[in-house]
């Protein structure tokens, strides 16, 4: 049986009066390829028995690692009360372990790393004496005697802190480096994260990248490690005279006069210390940099003390993140 050719599926054949005139209607829709376009095979059609395995396997791994997270980070912040600590050091003459009460003292010519519980490490670089005050879940104490540690640590706020005399050094989930003398001076160096520095009632925040000088008694002012000599000297004789309840003629305007915009926080710290100085040209130059106006009623209120007042430019600044485990890279370093 020979099939006639249909005008329907074949153009090139002539069909009646009907066909020709929607043909005709129709043309303008037709689609004509370039010549030079070269067609493809489509995406391989994936079974879909297949894709509902791929689907269900991933489901099934990602669960477990949920599982797998949710029983590792409570061992790793579990801690038996006065378990001793683990130390690696690179002499001989150095315990392995670290107890409650116990000392830990590197000569010139050595240096130890101890284990902070789970949470973290302590290099404990030449000629430093630390010793443990105590150690349980949450809660692992420090105290630095003299010399210079580095410290990383991993774990919510407030689970390890470092005392100095009568100031404590409270980690907020961050790495720095802190030095004190026998004398009772030291300074605070943090790399990232936070860190509470406290000390007879007054409590300071410093972040990463900046440095705290403290003494016996009080802590200065937190200034950036990109400050300049002449700010940093400005704000410590502001600072010590403030201290002293001496507000002397031009000190603020030499403040003032210094900053730069990586300065800002030095300056927070400044007014939120002293809120008298509202009053005078500090103020002024921390809205410049915040880019905030100089309102008249928020100034007067910061002036008098109102906290509500200090908080709201407070929240200007990034402050310490209170999801604490997105930096999961610190648990392993």
């Amino acid at each position: 049986m020979t099939e006639q050719p249909d005008p329907l599926w074949d153009p090139q054949q002539s069909g009646d009066e009907t066909l020709a005139r929607l043909t005709s209607l129709l043309g303008r829709y037709r689609h004509v390829p370039a010549p030079e376009r070269v067609w493809s095979a489509g995406p391989p059609i994936v079974p879909r028995r297949r894709t509902r395995r791929a689907v269900i396997a991933s489901a099934v791994a990602l669960a477990a690692c949920m599982v797998a997270v949710a029983v590792w980070v409570p061992w790793r912040l579990h801690w038996d009360e006065r378990r001793q600590w683990a130390v690696d050091a690179d002499a001989g003459s150095l315990p392995a372990t670290l107890g409650v009460g116990n000392m830990l003292t590197t000569s010139a010519g050595e240096s130890a790393t101890v284990r902070v519980a789970r949470i973290g490490r302590i290099d404990v670089l030449p000629g430093t004496r630390i010793r443990l005050l105590d150690t349980r879940g949450g809660h692992h104490r420090l105290e630095l005697l003299e010399g210079r540690v580095r410290a990383r640590i991993w774990a919510p706020p407030g689970y390890f802190g470092i005392a100095a005399g009568a100031s404590e050094t409270v980690d907020l989930g961050c790495e720095f480096e802190m030095s004190r003398n026998p004398q009772g001076e030291g300074a605070i160096h943090v790399t990232s994260g936070w860190i509470m520095h406290r000390v007879d009632g007054q409590e300071t925040l410093v972040p990463a990248g900046s440095r705290l000088d403290f003494d016996a008694a009080r802590s200065g002012i937190p200034l950036s490690t990109m400050s300049s000599p002449a700010f940093r000297a400005a704000v410590q004789r502001l600072d010590l005279a403030m201290a002293e309840g001496r507000r002397p003629p031009g000190a603020e305007e030499a403040v003032v006069r210094e900053a730069t915009a990586s300065d800002s926080f030095a300056l927070l710290s400044l007014l939120t210390r002293y809120p008298t100085l509202a009053s005078g040209p500090v103020y002024p130059k921390l809205a410049t940099l915040l880019d905030l106006p100089v309102d008249a009623p928020h100034r007067d209120a910061w002036s008098r003390g109102s906290m509500h007042a200090m908080n709201l430019w407070w929240e200007r600044i990034p402050r310490p993140p209170k999801a604490w485990w997105l930096n999961w890279q610190d648990a392993f370093r």
